[in-house]
């Protein structure tokens, strides 16, 4: 009995416990002004005695810190959209409070989306709001990706001998088949993004999306088998997963350059 509660104990600390508990997020060069480090925290919250009760003190301290909140929001979304905006590249947008997936060049949209599910992971959930913005406050830079789809398609065409031959070519090559959509993009600070289409899969797409997601099941198994062993499990990756129709997910992924940047509203 003591073996056993032991080995639970074990793997519930190493293998269990972080996936439900907050983990370090990778801090940004955030340029904070200068006013704002000036304002200290009685400043902010503590009203005028003298003119305000203490309930209204008290919904006065949460109505400024929700616009606090709201005006850091978007000064990091203009930040980063201010940043891309002297680039030459297109970039993606995800606004998970819109719940729009955009892409962008200098600022103004070329495709926009709409997402019909997210799922976010409990290691971003779990975390204030300041923690958060302070993540978000940069773009984020792609530094892997893994598809099912092609970046690039093309369709081969035989060139005919002569003239006589190309008389004979009356049919056009088919179109590639646009195959079913599963992406895993990994950016920088620690950043996961899992994009999947809304359709069913066929036959052969089915496959190949399950193979993909079997191969990172194995990663975290994998991790997991070497917490037991090593009793330290690595953080978990804060992970974000939308869906949406699979010929956005198709335009998203071909459209942006091969190491695109995103921006994320959250």
């Amino acid at each position: 009995m003591i073996l056993t509660a032991g080995v639970v104990y074990i793997a519930y600390t190493t293998v269990f416990q972080p996936v439900f508990t907050k983990n370090p997020l990778p801090r940004t060069a955030s340029h904070v002004s200068e006013e704002r480090k000036k304002v200290g925290k009685d400043e902010v919250l503590i009203p005028d005695e003298d003119t305000t009760s203490t309930s209204d003190a008290v919904n006065s301290t949460k109505d400024v810190q929700i616009k606090l909140l709201e005006l850091r929001r978007k000064e990091v979304l203009l930040r980063s959209r201010l940043i891309l905006g002297s680039e030459d590249s297109t970039y993606l947008v995800l606004d998970l409070i819109n719940n729009l997936a955009v892409l962008e060049l200098k600022g103004i949209p070329l495709h926009e989306c709409h997402i019909q599910h997210v799922t976010i992971s409990n290691s971003i959930k779990m975390y204030p709001a300041d923690a958060l913005l302070n993540w978000m406050s940069e773009p984020f830079a792609l530094r892997n990706v893994d598809a099912t789809i092609p970046k690039i398609s093309f369709i081969e065409k035989i060139a005919p001998k002569d003239t006589l031959e190309a008389n004979k070519m009356v049919t056009e090559p088919k179109e590639a088949k646009l195959g079913d959509v599963f992406l895993v993009l990994d950016f920088e600070r620690n950043l996961r993004l899992i994009i999947s289409q809304s359709e069913q899969p066929d036959l052969e797409g089915e496959k190949i999306i399950s193979n993909l997601r079997q191969k990172f099941n194995k990663i975290e198994i994998s991790r997991s088998i070497m917490a037991l062993t090593k009793f330290n499990r690595e953080p978990v990756k804060p992970q974000i997963e939308i869906i949406i129709p699979k010929m956005d997910a198709t335009i998203l992924y071909k459209s942006l350059p091969l190491n695109p940047r995103m921006i994320l509203k959250m």
